[in-house]
């Protein structure tokens, strides 16, 4: 999938497609399909348009997850988190895990920023330090990420390493004037 810098930041269909077949398992097809109905035309239109390796704007799965955890009544921040922790565990399957497992730290954070590339088609994710169970990235030319893709991309960072054998993990983050500064700690 090509990076591309057009002037609305957009997240990766693929994912979004998965997210919206497990929502479909987890909660129904009747319900997935009510909350799309219930979407401005032009959002309807979008996510029935999806497909893979493509772009989606970021407002159309947001809109979609608002209206399914209203139906579920769910928090939509948890209904985002769930999803994105759902959608990773799906994708790294068993034999991915143990290709995880075998990374050192470092190995397994220099990773995160291609990931990140192929998830969003905004900015560029940095790893600017490692230590002991801890390294820093910086978010840069997004600033003003939302605080919902935010959440998705922190849940996302927490998941591959929890997935990769690191217990506890947390991702923290702290808004600069040109750039977000994510901190994750994990145990061995």
């Amino acid at each position: 999938m090509e990076q591309t810098h057009d002037s609305d930041p957009k997240v990766s269909a693929t994912v979004i497609l998965d997210q919206i077949a497990l929502m479909r398992k987890l909660y129904g097809v009747a319900t997935v399909q009510h909350a799309i109905d219930a979407l401005p035309p032009h959002l309807e239109n979008e996510i029935a348009e999806l497909l893979p390796g493509r772009w989606c704007s970021l407002d159309a799965p947001r809109e979609l997850k608002a209206a399914v955890a209203q139906q579920v009544g769910a928090d939509v921040l948890s209904l985002q988190r769930m999803m994105v922790r759902a959608g990773i565990e799906q994708t790294l399957s068993t034999l991915w895990r143990f290709v995880l497992r075998q990374l050192g730290d470092e190995g397994l954070v220099r990773r995160t920023p291609v990931v990140y590339s192929r998830t969003f088609n905004r900015g560029s994710l940095e790893l600017t330090a490692i230590g002991d169970c801890e390294c820093d990235f910086e978010l840069r030319e997004w600033p003003r990420i939302p605080e919902y893709e935010l959440v998705g991309l922190m849940t996302g960072i927490e998941t591959v390493l929890t997935l990769a054998g690191r217990m506890q993990a947390q991702v923290t983050s702290t808004r600069r004037a040109a750039v977000v500064k994510l901190h994750a700690t994990w145990s061995r």
